[in-house]
């Protein structure tokens, strides 16, 4: 609330007792909100505390935006089935584990469309002959949900074979990809620090390292986004 909205300065009537000036003066301070547990301050729209981790609101427990990874155009040979499903297991152990809490629904089925409709991230997996100098692609506005992104595995296993990494490695890299991309799908943008999963450029070393993670603002941030577009999917239908 701003000062000129807790002064109340409207013209009193003039047949009713005057009222001084000082008495007039709404100044009292809106209370700020603070972690129950920690008593960091806090905003609104967080749900949770960047300084301990606690869940601050779940009004929103029920708001829950798709995202469906889907793996159907990965034509690989039956040699390298096995191999491959037990990466693609791994990997998305870990990327469940990053968006724990963040409210999706991470799905490698096709999202029903009785209960998604068109109202659902995309994210393809894919293998490709054509030669690209990324790993994956996705739509992003800053702050907003988009609806697209793709993931090229065949350059995934590329650099982890150019960087001679593990099977656990080659997991982590491949799930910080999916989480990069996703996380940009959530209105994320890129990250300065070179640990970060959101950093510009994944590198093949250091992103093999550790499975993916968000920080509590990167959290905040996705949540607010998924309540915006939750929000206008309901006022337009």
């Amino acid at each position: 609330m701003s000062l000129y909205d807790r002064l109340n300065l409207t013209k009193y009537n003039r047949k009713l007792k005057q009222i001084p000036l000082s008495q007039r003066l709404n100044l009292t301070r809106p209370p700020k909100l603070r972690c129950q547990r920690c008593r960091s301050r806090i905003q609104s729209e967080w749900e949770f505390c960047p300084s301990c981790g606690q869940n601050i609101q779940d009004k929103h427990s029920d708001v829950r935006h798709c995202i469906w990874v889907d793996v159907s155009g990965m034509d690989i040979a039956p040699e390298n089935t096995e191999f491959i499903t037990t990466i693609l297991i791994d990997a998305f152990s870990k990327l469940y584990g990053a968006f724990r809490s963040i409210k999706v629904f991470l799905t490698s089925d096709a999202p029903a469309p009785k209960e998604w409709g068109e109202n659902f991230t995309h994210v393809y997996l894919f293998v490709d002959n054509q030669p690209v100098d990324y790993l994956g692609v996705a739509t992003f506005q800053l702050g907003m949900v988009t609806n697209h992104a793709i993931v090229r595995i065949d350059q995934v296993f590329y650099a982890s074979q150019m960087a001679n990494l593990n099977i656990n490695q080659l997991s982590n890299l491949l799930a910080n990809t999916i989480a990069h991309e996703i996380g940009h799908t959530l209105g994320l943008d890129h990250s300065a620090l070179p640990t970060d999963v959101m950093h510009d450029g994944l590198d093949h070393i250091v992103h093999s390292l550790m499975p993916p993670s968000f920080h509590a603002e990167q959290i905040n941030l996705m949540n607010h986004a998924i309540r915006k577009y939750k929000l206008g999917v309901s006022r337009g239908s």
